[in-house]
Formats: C-alpha cells, sequence, structure tokens
C-alpha cells in the first residue's frame, strides 16, 4: 500500500521541520488562506451575493476578505526549502500547471 503525508501552513514550523523525517510526501509554504490570495483579489473591497444578486455594502463596505484559517508557519517557500535541505532532503517544486493551462 502507498501513503502520502501532507503537511499545510496550519502546523506549527518546529513540528512540521520535525515531521519531515516520517517522509513528508507533500508541504505547503508562502500560502494564502483568504479569497483571491493568489491573485490579488481578496484585497479589493469584498462584497456579499444572495441569490446571484450583490447586496449594497453596509458600514464595512471596505472589508478586506480574511483567510479561511490561521496560517501557523508563515516561512516563505525559499526559507522552507533551506531547512529541508539542511535535513538532507531534496526539495521538489510543483511546476506542472503551467503545462496544462497552455502556458
Amino acid at each position: 500500500p502507498r501513503v502520502g503525508i501532507v503537511l499545510s501552513t496550519r502546523e506549527p514550523a518546529p513540528l512540521r521541520d520535525v515531521l519531515a523525517s516520517l517522509g513528508v510526501t507533500m508541504m505547503s509554504s508562502g500560502s494564502h488562506t483568504e479569497p483571491g490570495g493568489y491573485t490579488g483579489q481578496g484585497r479589493g473591497a469584498v462584497h456579499q451575493t444572495v441569490r446571484g444578486r450583490i447586496l449594497p455594502p453596509d458600514e464595512n463596505g471596505d472589508a478586506l476578505a480574511t483567510g479561511q484559517f490561521e496560517i501557523s508557519d508563515d516561512r516563505s517557500p525559499a526559507e522552507v526549502a533551506a531547512v529541508l535541505r539542511r535535513g538532507g532532503f531534496e526539495p521538489v517544486w510543483k511546476d506542472w500547471d503551467q503545462a496544462l493551462a497552455g502556458r
């Protein structure tokens, strides 16, 4: 049987560093958990939609999108990769998504 171990940025950095030695198959870093976090769209004014209609803003009309969960490990991908290398591991980057998008 095969099993993968995935560590998200929800776990604190010291725990992730120690668990890497168990053979972690995927580890996130540099994550954004707010809607539109990677595109920047979540940094604009947020609106509420009900049944396909945008409601007028309330007093908090300038609110920003908030994260869907708290990030405990806020290290950059380069920082996480450096820790993995120091532990004798070789970071492998996911780079196939642009090929699927035809770019």
